[in-house]
């Protein structure tokens, strides 16, 4: 019964061993390139956001080495001056008092230019006896927002105006 039936000769078998060797390494070549393609693009993504803030320098306006920033009751006033390196798209406020916090998106009227001045005035909620201001830059980098919590600039002692 099994006197007529002949195997593959060696030759053909090491053919079809090669031969499914490569298409299985064609089908992991493919999927491993647009895995290393999308992780290239979010690591391209992240150096950008972070090249742009690191970018950003902006500072209080100072008068007689008096920074220009004051209270009227809830609201703030403060003189702005950017660098020469990025534009500051705006800036997030947020208010540490005694009794609560207070975050406030978008304090400037208008986008800061590289090398510019502006007076920001905006109003906040209730906190008590303020303790610190924090200003974060905003900068847009195509059609992305990015916040800069690393070049916030952290202001304490808020005089009366």
């Amino acid at each position: 019964m099994f006197n007529n039936k002949r195997a593959i000769s060696p030759l053909f078998a090491t053919i079809l061993l090669i031969a499914f060797s490569v298409a299985l390494g064609a089908v992991v070549m493919s999927w491993g390139e647009s895995y290393i393609e999308e992780k290239a693009e979010f690591a391209k993504g992240v150096q950008e956001v972070s090249r742009g803030c690191n970018n950003v320098y902006f500072t209080i306006l100072q008068v007689k080495a008096t920074p220009q920033i004051c209270r009227r009751g809830d609201t703030i006033e403060v003189f702005l001056d950017n660098g020469p390196n990025a534009n500051i798209f705006n800036i997030q406020a947020k208010v540490v008092g005694t009794d609560d916090v207070s975050v406030v998106e978008n304090i400037l009227p208008k986008p800061l230019p590289k090398a510019g001045s502006d007076k920001a005035t905006f109003a906040f909620a209730p906190v008590g006896g303020i303790r610190q201001v924090r200003l974060t830059p905003v900068i847009q980098s195509g059609r992305d927002i990015i916040y800069c919590p690393q070049r916030a600039l952290k202001l304490e002692g808020i005089n009366e105006c």
